[in-house]
């Protein structure tokens, strides 16, 4: 059963899909938010023509922000001084950015594979060449990296010794082109998107077009065991994109379709936490990062993607989740 909340986008279905340099172009204007819902804030204002599509955030407080609109990811400063971090080759379009222990920054490429960024800053190295359009991303405990490939609806994994390989292609994890269970998707058949390990190890994923969250059990040797439906399909998560877990194992879900945040709980019940339909300032949202400062895990920072806006309300969002916070491991 694929429970659906009220229809606020009738204008989906006059978009024009075109992906170019493996990515897509898309031209329609929702009218600006009148006012904040609730506690949803703005922490940093960026240029229509930036589309910041993930984020993550250093233990300094510092922001790293992929440019899908170009081959850029940029770097903000607790003070909001902003700096170009890295720049790739031209017609790149880098999209889920994620940090190791050490610092280091690691970038899918759609259409390219998985580069890496010297902790300070430097010259992109691509360390995995991955078909398709690979997106989300997120570590294991070993310090293995997981890439969802969107447009194929896979998993590669690559290794702490550099191998790349398919680790789930699960049938769970395939995105739908066309009419879906919640209407036609403006981004078309993304699948596996997000990503993000729970407390007792298992790969959660966000599925875009079929509005679900996907767990993957690991099993003991590090292979992908049973993948089933842990939330959804339910038209709260359409565009189900970045994902992020807090310290009670509530997984948070970036849904740009519908311009939602949902909590989703251990047990995969949904909340509606903010939306765009209520005034919140969520334009697009794609990517959700927690706060790193000591005990600081009660705000999740969102990327204002604003694809579907044209631009508009690019940027970066905050809002307290509402969970005693206590310092990362």
């Amino acid at each position: 059963m694929v429970v659906c909340s009220r229809n606020r986008h009738m204008g989906f279905a006059g978009l024009t899909l075109a992906f170019a340099a493996a990515f897509m172009a898309l031209a329609f204007v929702f009218p600006p938010s009148a006012q904040a819902g609730s506690d949803v804030t703005y922490v940093l204002h960026l240029p229509s023509s930036e589309l910041p599509e993930s984020i993550a955030i250093d233990h300094r407080g510092n922001m790293y922000l992929s440019r899908a609109s170009a081959d850029e990811v940029i770097k903000i400063s607790p003070g909001g001084r902003r700096s170009a971090f890295a720049t790739f080759p031209a017609g790149s379009t880098p999209l889920g950015v994620r940090l190791d222990a050490s610092g280091n920054v690691y970038v899918a490429v759609a259409g390219s594979g998985v580069w890496r960024i010297p902790a300070g800053g430097g010259t992109p190295v691509k360390i995995a060449a991955i078909p398709g359009f690979p997106n989300g991303l997120a570590f294991d405990h070993r310090g293995n990296l997981y890439v969802s490939e969107s447009a194929g609806g896979a998993i590669y994994r690559i290794t702490r010794d550099g191998s790349v390989a398919i680790w789930s292609d699960s049938p769970l994890l395939a995105g739908m082109a066309g009419q879906g269970p919640c209407g036609t998707h403006p981004a078309g058949a993304l699948g596996a998107n997000g990503l993000a390990f729970d407390r007792h190890g298992n790969l959660l994923v966000a599925n875009t077009t079929l509005a679900t969250v996907v767990r993957i059990r690991v099993n003991r040797d590090g292979t992908a065991g049973s993948a089933r439906v842990f939330a959804g399909p339910d038209c709260r998560l359409w565009g189900a994109d970045g994902i992020a877990l807090d310290v009670r194992g509530n997984l948070y879900v970036a849904a740009n379709a519908e311009r939602d945040i949902v909590r989703v709980s251990p047990h995969g019940r949904l909340h509606v936490l903010a939306s765009f339909a209520d005034g919140d300032l969520l334009y697009t949202p794609s990517a959700i990062s927690f706060g790193t400062g000591r005990g600081d895990r009660d705000h999740i920072f969102i990327t204002n993607f604003a694809l579907f806006t044209n631009g508009v309300g690019a940027g970066v969002v905050t809002t307290d989740v509402g969970i005693p916070g206590r310092p990362l491991p």
